[in-house]
């Protein structure tokens, strides 16, 4: 995940001297950097969200009543990741003069970003909803799929809309926002690790917060142990954004100038033969 969290950092950063229109100092480099992780942490965001409205409308047991909300979240950090990329691929498609000349170029690169971001978020569940068995959202975890008749058409389409709509429609909106300020921040290479960071950490924290007040399991089964599967998976999850973020800061090392190169002045060389005067004796 460390490859993709550096959203393109280096693969894409073109040479300076290439002058084409809009490149600015920073070239290519400078719009690509930050979108992948901010489609990870806009992901996180948007299918937690999503989890907890589906855990407040889903019959559980007591004691895993959160674990919607934790799937949510690291659904939306793979979710997200797609988005980043499939946003990064879009920039590669467009045509950058349509985006990059001139000024406001920042604000031009919204569109491709949302354009990419949403189908990224929006495929996936797509392809489940409409060619995947009946899935029963309302029922109890265990339970099997719903008989066709009771899914199509109302329930298909209340679950397409709720839980994968608009999730992906919330993720593109704040990764777009996040590659914007990203495109117009002067530390824009801090965020490809900064923000993996703070979701990990975030992750981390959430089995807690959410499960919070809820009370012990009790009988046997696999209901019993499902909460404490949920808290293994956020919390994997969580500590592989951590290692991503430490190995994408391991690899970038010190900061380096994105502008044009400065000429460095080096003080003369003294002769090693001394002038005429001091061997004549003065």
């Amino acid at each position: 995940m460390s490859e993709a969290v550096q959203g393109l950092d280096e693969e894409q950063g073109l040479d300076e001297g290439q002058g084409a229109a809009g490149q600015g100092s920073g070239g290519e480099r400078r719009w690509v950097v930050g979108v992948v992780p901010w489609g990870v942490a806009a992901g996180a965001v948007a299918w937690c969200l999503a989890g907890g409205w589906r855990a407040a409308h889903t019959q559980n047991y007591p004691w895993n009543v959160w674990t919607p909300v934790g799937y949510g979240a690291v659904k939306g950090v793979f979710l997200g990741l797609l988005a980043g990329w499939c946003a990064v691929v879009v920039l590669r498609f467009v045509p950058a003069d349509r985006w990059r000349a001139g000024g406001g170029a920042a604000a031009r690169l919204a569109g491709p970003v949302f354009a990419g971001g949403l189908l990224g978020g929006l495929v996936p569940g797509t392809l489940r909803d409409f060619l995947g068995e009946p899935q029963p959202r309302t029922l109890y975890y265990f339970d099997g799929p719903r008989p066709e008749s009771q899914w199509y058409w109302g329930p298909l389409l209340a679950e397409w809309l709720t839980y994968t709509v608009l999730p992906a429609f919330g993720c593109a909106v704040l990764l777009t926002v996040g590659a914007v300020v990203s495109a117009r921040s002067s530390r824009r290479d801090r965020f490809g690790w900064a923000v993996p960071a703070v979701v990990g950490v975030g992750l981390l924290f959430l089995p807690d917060w959410a499960a919070a007040g809820l009370p012990e399991p009790q009988g046997s089964g696999d209901h019993v142990n499902e909460s404490a599967g949920a808290g293994l998976v956020v919390l994997a999850t969580g500590l592989g954004l951590l290692l991503s973020a430490w190995a994408v800061r391991s690899r970038r090392g010190p900061r380096r100038p994105v502008g044009p190169r400065a000429p460095v002045l080096t003080p003369p060389r003294s002769s090693p033969t001394p002038p005429r005067s001091a061997r004549d004796g003065g």
